[in-house]
């Protein structure tokens, strides 16, 4: 039985397709209800919702062996072309909410021995040039996520992560849709749905998704200074997605 945040986006719809496929039951949580795709109704900034939720989907199938924490936002432009209300909700739906469905989860996850895997982003370990605020959310979550592992692998929870570069789809912004520069190739809801597959199969630590996202890990890392100025410069040079 598996939980899917963000279930009618582009990766969401793709990740129900591959989990069905894998021989899964899928329930996805999304702000609209969608009974025929299995999508209930859910603001998953709203702790009291995420718990009515949960309740409600463990009642209807005894058991919760996944959650997949996959709803996200973001808001292009620089650091003060947002007010604080928009930091504010871009890291109220890519973290707190995160944490809020994990929170919920955790009794039946712990009773099942189950998994945690949430969807990154390569701006969730390195810095992006103009989206400050998603990636200090992503960068939240990560952190988060990076240190339940440890603390609930005694109670046999996995817990994964997977970062996958800009994807081939506009993901929603905290004031709707936006034109963005990407940083190299793209790829697809599918080769992101794939690699939320092998984690949970393998129970893995984390996934990076495309070439890009492999690049910007270790050069993030060796060569910080390095990877700061090639991405800026590959971002003010960048073709709209």
């Amino acid at each position: 039985m598996v939980l899917l945040t963000g279930a009618s986006g582009s990766i969401g719809t793709a990740l129900r397709r591959r989990l069905a496929a894998e021989g899964a039951v899928v329930v996805g949580l999304d702000l609209a209800a969608d009974p025929g795709a299995g999508i209930l109704a859910c603001d998953i900034t709203d702790e009291a919702q995420v718990r009515a939720a949960v309740e409600k989907v463990v009642g209807a199938h005894g058991r919760l062996d996944v959650l997949v924490n996959n709803a996200g936002i973001s808001a292009i432009g620089g650091v003060d072309d947002h007010d604080l209300a928009t930091h504010r909700r871009v890291l109220e739906v890519n973290h707190l909410g995160a944490l809020a469905c994990t929170l919920a989860a955790l009794p039946h996850l712990r009773a099942s021995r189950g998994s945690v895997v949430t969807i990154g982003s390569v701006a969730g370990f390195a810095p992006v040039v103009g989206r400050p605020a998603y990636v200090a959310a992503k960068h939240a979550v990560t952190g988060l996520m990076e240190a339940l592992r440890p603390e609930l692998a005694a109670d046999g929870v996995h817990v994964g992560l997977v970062h996958p570069t800009f994807v081939t789809t506009r993901l929603a912004t905290a004031e709707g849709s936006a034109e963005r520069s990407t940083t190299g190739a793209q790829v697809s809801p599918d080769d992101v749905a794939a690699a939320v597959v092998d984690v949970l199969r393998r129970r893995r630590d984390r996934a990076l998704v495309g070439r890009t996202a492999h690049l910007a890990w270790h050069a993030a890392r060796l060569a910080p200074r390095t990877y700061a100025r090639l991405m800026t410069r590959r971002l003010r040079q960048g073709t709209p997605a």
